[in-house]
């Protein structure tokens, strides 16, 4: 069928051609036309560079789009994007050879679907003008195509769970094996052919293969086979396996494949032979058991018992059977022994007890005795066992237990302090005698009030943070608090814990004790007051030598002053007047008059007692002053001071004056202790932070040391080491550090010299920032 480059053109007129004729030429064509589009196919037709010049209406319908856009190599664009590629390189290729096109491409529907289409095309040259026309057919095989891959998913599927099955599989016809599952064909180490030729009974144990043969290969029976026989695995060994084959019949009744089922018995066939074996290991373990076995049938008649049972009993089977053995319980356990006998043959649920046993030497002992139904698969009831363990050593070791704790809560109610258990979490769990008496509570009502509610109410928050503290680190925890006693009294306490731990580091258990030191508070409050009545006398009794102090103190600083103002008058009468200098010699005026200023006011709060004024200060400025201070003095001057500060600042909530002087009466005896030594003297300060946000100095020098007998005395009153000293010093400095908050204390060096070592709080972060 040769069509027209465009079946809506006519033919080129020709004045040759008679009108009849043309009429009859242009009717076939349109007969053509309408049979062309009538086919339900796509019908294209391409000139001889593959390009399309026509394509029928069922071609349009099925792309979807016009023939405006089918036209050349448009038709292309409507295939799946991963086909057109290969698809353009395929049609280019057939068009330049010549060669017939043969393929199965997917198409894209006017409702954006796929669908497959087989197409055809073959090269037709005209006799006339040997023009090549391309005629393209595609028929819709979409449905064939999707039959096809679900066909091969399915095969793909039914081959998968056939490898899957835990169990060999293979399938085989009259002319051998022709599938084995892999694993099969794992187990034997060949693969699928290997098999097919009849070797498989090569991987067969030889005294198997005539049975194998004659027995299953070729019986002429149609019904289901099966076998045992010994297979030989890739390893070398063989294991025993139980074949069963299934035929599949063809519609004429003849046998089209056996399809046959391989387990592996090897385990089970062999414990055949062990089964004997076993059953006689089996009674001579339970006839050696150290343990009364017992069987009873449902009527609750003794059917079985044990050599061991025999032997400590002193009756056999049939003395029990005549006899019974209800007079061999104890009397005291007979009745509960009793209540669950009958139990168990009413209901025949398990029975677990305890009871005391008549053996054959007239003793009775311990035994734990366990007793069960047994049952058939039908769930009917069949016997009874029991198996009795002999108890007695645990028994006697649980007594002791038992008197060992009544002994050890007598023990711990006579302590003369209130003790407490807690689980890991901080519950209580045991209180003694003394806490009842003290508290008035009962254990109960201590855990549902809580062991934080008998404390003073202002010392439970911080008493809470510290036991969560305590709990999260499992560590030791010692705090002292007020409790309430029953008549509603506080008391000081002191309060310490400790947890107990397992082999693994984990804690069981957490002890506490609370000792009354209420008394040792109250006596330590009147210590402070005489303490702090002793300084107001030391105060009054050193007058003169403060009296010459403050004139040492407030000398150097008065004759600085006046050398600073002759000197600024100097600068000042030099023409032209040297104003530079003179500023400086005013402002170590103004400096050595405020350190006046700082001796007289704290001579004033040494006599009138007055509050110290505290605020933040830089600790490091008030050591660098003192020093600077301490070497206006000639004979202090060349003492090398070495500084050891951790951080440029560090704060602290004191007394600037107040500290400064501490500082000052530190360093100096500190300079004086080293005057004499055959060694360099050598001070070192060194200022750190401490734990609970304290600030810690140390003052480390190399001189003579404290004496060990005055090391602890140090600093009460009236003690000195110096021969021209009155020993109030150091006393006072305490009772300064001590108004702060801060501790002061002193001990030797290793080798040689003293530290004195000063502890102060440092600021709150608002206060600081303020």
């Amino acid at each position: 069928m040769n069509l027209p480059i465009s079946m809506n053109e006519s033919e080129p007129k020709s004045d040759a051609a008679p009108p009849d004729r043309k009429r009859s030429v242009n009717g076939t064509r349109t007969d053509y036309c309408r049979i062309v589009d009538s086919v339900p196919g796509c019908i294209l037709v391409a000139d001889a560079e593959g390009q399309i010049v026509y394509a029928n209406k069922f071609a349009v319908a099925t792309l979807g789009r016009s023939l405006e856009d089918l036209l050349g190599a448009g038709w292309l664009k409507s295939l799946d994007c991963s086909l057109i590629t290969d698809a353009e390189k395929t049609w280019r290729r057939c068009v330049q050879e010549r060669e017939p096109l043969n393929a199965i491409w997917r198409f894209r529907q006017p409702d954006d679907t796929y669908r497959w289409q087989h197409l055809k095309a073959e090269p037709t040259t005209d006799s006339n003008s040997k023009a090549v026309t391309w005629y393209i057919l595609g028929v819709d095989v979409d449905e064939q195509c999707k039959a096809q891959e679900a066909l091969k998913a399915s095969e793909q599927e039914a081959r998968e769970i056939l490898d899957r099955v835990p169990a060999m599989i293979s399938i085989w016809t009259d002319e051998g094996i022709s599938y084995t599952n892999i694993r099969l064909s794992d187990y034997v180490g060949a693969v699928i052919t290997d098999l097919r030729d009849g070797s498989y009974l090569d991987y067969s144990r030889p005294d198997d293969r005539e049975a194998m043969v004659n027995e299953f290969m070729k019986s002429p029976t149609k019904n289901s086979k099966e076998i045992i026989y010994r297979l030989r695995g890739k390893d070398g060994v063989y294991r025993w396996f139980h074949t069963r084959a299934e035929p599949y019949f063809n519609e004429d009744g003849s046998i089209y494949r056996w399809y046959g089922l391989n387990s592996d018995i090897d385990d089970l066939y062999r414990s055949r032979e062990l089964l004997r074996e076993r059953e006689l290991q089996l009674n001579l373990l339970t006839e050696t058991l150290p343990a009364l076995l017992w069987k009873a049938a449902p009527d609750g008649t003794i059917v079985y018992m044990n050599k061991t049972a025999t032997e400590y009993c002193g009756r056999s089977l049939e003395e029990v059977q005549q006899m019974g053995w209800k007079d061999l319980i104890h009397p005291d356990d007979r009745e509960e022994a009793l209540v669950y006998w009958k139990r168990l043959l009413r209901e025949g649920v398990g029975a677990d007890t305890v009871l005391r046993l008549l053996g054959s030497d007239g003793r009775h002992r311990w035994f734990h005795t366990i007793a069960a139904g047994v049952r058939d698969g039908s769930g009917k009831l069949i016997a009874f066992h029991c198996v009795m363990l002999d108890t007695t050593a645990q028994k006697n070791a649980e007594l002791a237990l038992l008197q060992s704790e009544q002994q050890m809560q007598r023990v711990m109610d006579t302590v003369p302090s209130m003790l407490w258990s807690m689980a890991p979490d901080g519950s209580v769990t045991f209180i003694n005698r003394k806490v009842r008496d003290y508290t008035g509570m009962s254990l109960d009502q201590i855990r549902k009030g809580g062991p934080i509610e008998m404390i003073h109410p202002e010392e439970r928050e911080v008493a809470g943070k510290e036991c969560q503290k305590a709990f999260a680190k499992g560590s030791h925890c010692e705090a002292e608090h007020r409790i309430r006693r029953a008549d509603g009294l506080y008391r000081w306490h002191l309060v310490r814990a400790e947890p107990m731990r397992n082999e693994n580091g984990q804690i069981v258990q957490w002890f506490a004790v609370f000792i009354d030191i209420d008394d040792q508070k109250r006596a330590e409050e009147r210590f402070r007051e005489l303490r702090i009545n002793l300084s107001d006398t030391s105060r009054t009794s050193m007058g003169a030598e403060i009296s010459a102090s403050i004139a040492h103190e407030i000398n150097q600083p008065l004759t600085s002053v006046l050398v600073n103002a002759q000197a600024c008058a100097r600068w000042l009468k030099v023409v032209p007047p040297k104003v530079e200098e003179a500023v400086v010699s005013v402002d170590r005026i103004v400096r050595d008059a405020r350190a006046v200023d700082a001796v007289m006011r704290n001579v004033r709060l040494l006599f009138k007692r007055q509050s110290a004024v505290k605020a933040p200060c830089n600790l490091v400025d008030l050591i660098q002053d003192a020093v600077s201070l301490i070497r206006e003095d000639v004979s202090r001057r060349f003492t090398p001071i070495e500084y050891d500060f951790e951080e440029p600042i560090l704060m602290v909530l004191a007394d600037r004056f107040q500290v400064q002087q501490i500082i000052i009466n530190l360093v100096g005896n500190a300079i004086e202790a080293m005057q004499g030594s055959d060694r360099v003297p050598s001070l070192r300060i060194c200022v750190k932070r401490a734990a609970d946000g304290q600030v810690l100095t140390e003052f480390i020098d190399n001189g003579c040391g404290l004496p060990v007998h005055s090391v602890d005395t140090i600093f009460d009153a009236f003690v000195t080491t110096k021969k021209n000293g009155m020993g109030i010093g150091l006393s006072i400095s305490r009772s300064i550090v001590e108004a702060h908050g801060g501790q002061l204390w002193a001990e030797n060096n290793p080798d040689f010299g003293a530290k004195f070592s000063l502890l102060l709080s440092a600021p709150e972060p608002t206060t600081a920032s303020g």
